[in-house]
């Protein structure tokens, strides 16, 4: 399912399905018979990436996403424990290079901090093990403990979790390590867009969380829709590429039996 899920992620990726229909419509006009069938590949696949690259089809639909899970205000009283999902760290850079290399989702591990202090009785467990099935050796885990121990944080609070390679594995591998019991509150942290996944992940395995969603994509502002149009292909069509994800996944998963719905809801 692993190496399933990522060839599907490279066969589903936009910048890549574009491409190849530009070379199979331009290979196509190259012969009489199949000439008109590749000026409509070629006119549908440019009217397409001209339309994303106008109309914000998915930042729209990632707004939409994002606010499916909210934090709540004001946060709980107690804590037992606090959860952080992996996907900040390139564990492959970061061992070329020597240091730890963190990209936009760096928030979900400085969310921690503050919450740590806040509830200096809570567990803390972070999630990530290797998503790549090229460098299996490479850890998230391992670079994340680097990480907070240059930020004087420290990290004998925190368990590490560093087999897992999916959501799904960050909810059962996770649950095993901490053995939350009945009663607790845990908090989820994790990006916005990833939420419902994620969220439907613990309930499937009966550890129920709260949600604290970080690493917005989008500002969620009501403005009316013709203030949004740009022109801009690299949004249009990169900007799919984390919507498809998150979108299969929702699917797959729920098919597998991994999550408790298609999409879940607070």
């Amino acid at each position: 399912m692993f190496l399933l899920s990522k060839l599907l992620g490279f066969a589903t990726d936009p910048a890549t399905v574009f491409l190849l229909l530009i070379l199979l419509g331009g290979l196509m006009t190259l012969s009489r018979r199949w000439l008109s069938l590749g000026r409509k590949v070629l006119g549908v696949t440019l009217l397409t990436v001209t339309f994303m690259a106008v109309v914000p089809l998915e930042y729209w639909a990632e707004t939409w996403m994002e606010a499916r899970f909210r934090a709540p205000n004001p946060l709980p009283e107690k804590v037992d424990g606090i959860i952080v999902l992996g996907g900040a760290i390139n564990p492959v850079v970061s061992e070329a290079r020597g240091q730890v290399s963190v990209g936009g989702g760096v928030t979900r591990m400085t969310t921690l901090i503050p919450l740590a202090k806040r509830y200096p009785e809570a567990r803390l467990v972070f999630s990530g093990g290797s998503g790549s099935p090229f460098n299996p050796e490479l850890r998230e885990a391992d670079y994340a403990k680097i990480f907070y121990d240059d930020l004087g944080f420290d990290t004998d609070r925190i368990v590490f979790e560093r087999d897992s390679r999916n959501t799904r594995e960050n909810a059962t591998l996770s649950k095993e390590l901490m053995q939350p019991r009945p009663g607790e509150t845990w908090l989820l942290i994790t990006s916005a867009g990833h939420m419902p996944r994620s969220v439907g992940c613990f309930r499937a395995v009966g550890w129920p969380v709260v949600p604290i969603p970080v690493d917005y994509y989008t500002t969620g502002l009501d403005k009316p829709w013709w203030t949004e149009l740009r022109f801009s292909p690299q949004k249009g069509i990169f900007g799919l590429a984390p919507l498809i994800h998150e979108g299969l996944g929702l699917v797959m998963y729920r098919l597998m039996g991994w999550t408790d719905t298609l999409l879940p809801k607070p």
